[in-house]
C-alpha cells in the first residue's frame, strides 16, 4: 500500500494531474487551480531535480506565477509560464518510453 502512495504521489499522476489541473485552471480562469496544480507538482519536482539541486526545481514556481498572471488578467502570460513543465514533462516521458 505504501508503494503505490509513493508512486502516486512523486510519479507520473501527479505530473499527468499537475498539467491538467493548470491547463484546466487557465482555461476556467480559476489562479486556485493553478496554486493547487503547483502545490501537487512539487513533490514530482523535487525528485527528479535531485533534491532542488538543479533549475528543475522552479518549475513549480512558474505555476504560482501563473496563477498570480491569471489573477492580473495576463492570460496569455499564464499559458507561456506552464509550457516549461509541459516540455519537461515531455521531454522526461520521451526518455523513458524510449529506453
Amino acid at each position: 500500500m505504501t508503494e503505490i502512495l509513493v508512486q502516486i504521489i512523486f510519479g507520473w499522476p501527479a505530473v499527468i494531474t499537475s498539467i491538467l489541473l493548470s491547463i484546466a485552471g487557465i482555461r476556467l480562469k480559476k489562479p486556485s487551480l493553478l496554486i493547487a496544480s503547483g502545490i501537487i507538482c512539487i513533490p514530482f519536482i523535487y525528485y527528479i531535480s535531485n533534491g532542488l539541486r538543479n533549475p528543475a526545481a522552479l518549475l513549480p514556481l512558474f505555476q504560482f506565477t501563473s496563477a498570480y498572471a491569471l489573477m492580473r488578467n495576463r492570460e496569455l502570460v499564464a499559458w507561456l509560464l506552464i509550457t516549461p513543465l509541459i516540455m519537461v514533462s515531455v521531454a522526461l516521458a520521451y526518455a523513458v518510453l524510449t529506453q
